[in-house]
């Protein structure tokens, strides 16, 4: 079925301009179709813009991170038919969708040292859960929900190491118990890493080993999903 949507479609290029600025377009789309083909007939219109298109392509829709992977029906009935694209983060955007993702592999190395490098594939699938948060805005060295949710994954692959690995997720100033919930912020709702990142505090409350101030604040307030 075709759609015709309204767009207003973030605009940057770091090496040209000082301020980003918002372009609209009119585009009719089947709404089968994904996102993905949704950024190309934008640049079908307007060469000049540009978009990530690995598998792992991400933006925000109407303030909402998603895999440009989605469906475009969904997006439509979920959200309308007017539109704003955005990057996942517009601190980092370098070229109009595309951004600099420095700091999310950097997080990786978080937990580098009791994981297997090829676990990096499952990492990078955690993508939008970085760049929907909140935290993100005002905790500069915020480890992101991406960390947490993988970090859950990767107790269950490698248990001999929970204990290095909750102890890293643990730090007061920018760990777990710092983040937000992401359910409105992630398209679909992020249900499945909200119970793991539950499960992940629950698990550091009852280790000993890693009591702080804040744990025994937070302890009688665990999440319950």
């Amino acid at each position: 079925m075709e759609c015709k949507l309204a767009l207003s479609v973030f605009r940057f290029d770091a090496k040209t301009d000082f301020l980003p600025y918002y372009k609209t377009h009119y585009v009719t789309v089947d709404l089968n179709e994904s996102v993905q083909t949704l950024l190309t007939l934008i640049q079908a219109q307007d060469p000049s813009f540009d978009f990530p298109k690995d598998a792992l392509s991400a933006l925000k829709i109407n303030q909402k991170a998603l895999f440009a992977s989605e469906t475009l029906k969904g997006v439509v009935e979920s959200m309308g038919k007017e539109l704003c694209l955005e990057p996942l983060s517009i601190k980092r955007a370098i070229k109009d969708m595309i951004i600099d993702t420095d700091d999310f592999y950097r997080n990786f190395d978080r937990l580098n040292a009791w994981v297997d490098g090829k676990d990096k594939a499952l990492y990078e699938q955690y993508l939008i859960y970085r760049y929907a948060s909140s935290a993100l805005d005002v905790i500069e060295d915020f480890q992101g929900d991406a960390l947490f949710a993988f970090a859950f994954d990767m107790i269950q692959k490698y248990p001999e190491q929970k204990e290095k690995i909750l102890n890293v997720i643990a730090d007061e100033k920018t760990g777990i118990f710092v983040r937000t919930r992401l359910c409105q912020k992630i398209y679909p709702c992020a249900g499945e890493v909200e119970r793991k990142i539950a499960a992940l505090k629950n698990a550091i409350m009852q280790h000993r080993p890693f009591y702080n101030p804040l744990v025994e604040k937070l302890s009688r307030r665990v999440d319950t999903l």
